[in-house]
């Protein structure tokens, strides 16, 4: 999940299976028991920390990536990604009881992600048949966003979900940026978001002192179960 070190703000960081490398300072992190994780700064002894206080050390070095123009704080990025649509979903029983549900990904190819202004937008790479596919959604279309370990999944009105896995980049890093673009984008119409996952949740400024029947929702309708944060690579638990 780190994109950036928490030690040196360098970015982006060497990262496989639970361990991560800085080429700039040197500092190694990988997985210890539990929530621990192992930081071996390569001047000093090992140290231990947790996700939570890296992950804030991320954001106040830089967090996903913001580069300023004219002034201004612009916020664009791309990525090459593997893309697809969920279809529909599969419940998953063990003894007569629901564990969840498991959804059925329609894989579309590799393409470029981009987040450029108020549009999120696919171009998928051409096919061998000549033929390409493309996807582009709007800041104020999205739903919901989410991560696995592995992926990035969007969801848009009617429960149409697409998730995107990174061929090269944190998914950490891309749920960081879309989450503060929707931020960015819903403050200017006074709303603020409380909750991204699995549905966005906003409040407007006005109503935040007195307001206590929760945020406004900006769910879909739609017969198929409701996205949850997923516990691996296409299922979610209950």
């Amino acid at each position: 999940m780190l994109y950036r070190c928490p030690r040196c703000g360098h970015d982006p960081l060497d990262g496989h299976k639970g361990k991560a490398h800085c080429r700039s300072c040197g500092t190694s992190f990988e997985q210890g028991r539990g929530a621990v994780i192992i930081a071996r700064p390569s001047d000093g002894p090992p140290e231990q920390t947790d996700a939570s206080t890296l992950i804030a050390a991320v954001q106040e070095l830089g967090g996903p990536g913001v580069h300023t123009e004219q002034g201004e704080d612009l916020l664009s990025r791309e990525a090459r990604i593997r893309f697809g649509k969920v279809e529909g979903h599969d419940i998953i029983r063990w003894r007569g009881e629901l564990l969840g549900f498991s959804e059925r990904i329609s894989w579309k190819g590799e393409g470029l992600l981009r987040l450029e202004g108020e549009a999120l937008t696919v171009t998928q790479n051409e096919g061998a048949n000549g033929s390409s596919e493309s996807f582009s959604c709007l800041l104020g279309e999205i739903r919901g966003v989410q991560i696995s370990s592995i992926a990035l999944q969007i969801t848009l009105g009617r429960n149409r979900m697409y998730q995107f896995e990174f061929i090269e980049d944190s998914p950490k890093r891309w749920e960081d940026l879309v989450c503060l673009a929707l931020t960015r984008f819903f403050a200017r119409s006074r709303h603020a978001v409380e909750e991204f996952k699995p549905r966005i949740v906003r409040t407007h400024f006005d109503e935040m002192p007195s307001d206590e029947g929760g945020g406004e929702s900006d769910a879909g309708a739609s017969d198929a179960p409701a996205p949850a944060a997923q516990t691996g690579r296409g299922m979610r638990s209950r």
